[in-house]
């Protein structure tokens, strides 16, 4: 009789640098668990071969690669919806852990995507966002994470950015105008992702671990985007040259992505520490500060309800049977 599978670890970005060490990791560390890596394109892409070649050299593992785009809401609800179906008909185990490391960094104005949002503030905030509430009745009761993949570039990003700076059509950004759209991508992201945390376990009584780690800059080749500007390749092929005397100073500074992989994967699977169940952890790489020191936002409670009511309406879930199940937008003691 075979062993029955302990849970199902979804990895949004499964075939990229960071979520495929993170599959890696976990295929050697549990082998009973259900991997379902989700990637954008899965017959072109030489890299969803790759990793997953990678984990059938390891032994045998119970993986799946799915077709998602994050650019399209309506494939996310989709994709959601169908996971928790066969989480229900028990075709796959509950889900332990939702790690959500896709997210797209681009220097150029492509105008909106079809559901009319910013394609970076949509990938990076709006998708792992619907894609969470979507999954819920799937998860494992107890003992579930959903981990998102924040970095330090949010310390300069803008809550009202996407308001501010609507999609207009193909432009150039400048590489601090690139850089703070990808940070307040991520800023908005965290705060959302927090506020539906708390949303969660004070008016539907989930305690759904639901927090951000910061994995540090990555070393090795970027999947994030293509087409960069001549200064931010520089200073990739620069922090690549550096890595030995930088790490010296700081172990977060510039690292391979199996540093930041073994934790997430033991993120994922420690056993739930009593003492972050009615506080926030935020970490960085193996270091958990409490959130609220790192996102300022946190500390003002109709900041947050107005971020939280924004994404609500933005990812289509305002007054939805979602909402009125058991997600309230109001956050403010």
């Amino acid at each position: 009789m075979a062993t029955p599978l302990t849970g199902t670890v979804i990895i949004t970005g499964g075939n990229g640098s960071l979520g495929s060490e993170v599959a890696l990791t976990i295929a050697k560390m549990q082998p009973l668990v259900h991997l379902l890596l989700v990637a954008r394109d899965i017959t072109h892409d030489e890299s969803v071969h790759q990793v997953a070649e990678k984990i059938r050299l390891i032994g045998p593992r119970s993986l799946e690669i799915v077709k998602l785009d994050l650019t399209s809401l309506e494939e996310v609800v989709v994709f959601a919806r169908h996971t928790v179906q066969r989480v229900l008909d028990r075709i796959i185990p509950p889900i332990v852990g939702l790690i959500n490391s896709a997210a797209t960094l681009s220097f150029v104005d492509d105008g909106p995507t079809k559901d009319g949002f910013d394609p970076v503030y949509q990938v990076n905030c709006l998708a792992p966002f619907l894609l969470t509430v979507n999954l819920l009745e799937g998860f494992k009761m107890k003992g579930s994470i959903v981990l998102n993949i924040g970095c330090s570039a949010f310390s300069e990003g803008q809550l009202d950015y996407f308001d501010l700076h609507p999609p207009q059509g193909r432009s150039t950004l400048s590489t601090r105008e690139g850089k703070l759209r990808f940070g307040s991508s991520k800023l908005l992201m965290s705060a959302a992702m927090y506020a539906l945390r708390r949303s969660l376990r004070h008016t539907a009584r989930i305690p759904l671990n639901i927090c951000t780690l910061d994995p540090g800059v990555l070393a090795g080749e970027s999947h994030l985007a293509r087409d960069l500007p001549t200064s931010v390749r520089v200073g990739q092929k620069t922090r690549r040259g550096l890595r030995p005397l930088v790490r010296m100073f700081s172990k977060t500074a510039i690292n391979p992505a199996h540093v930041p992989a073994k934790v997430i994967a033991k993120l994922v699977f420690q056993s739930d520490d009593r003492r972050w169940l009615d506080a926030e952890p935020y970490y960085i790489l193996d270091d958990v500060y409490e959130a609220s020191s790192v996102l300022e936002v946190l500390r003002d409670g109709w900041k947050l309800d107005r971020i939280f009511e924004k994404v609500m309406r933005d990812a289509g879930l305002a007054g939805s049977s979602t909402s009125s199940s058991g997600l309230s937008p109001s956050l403010t003691p």
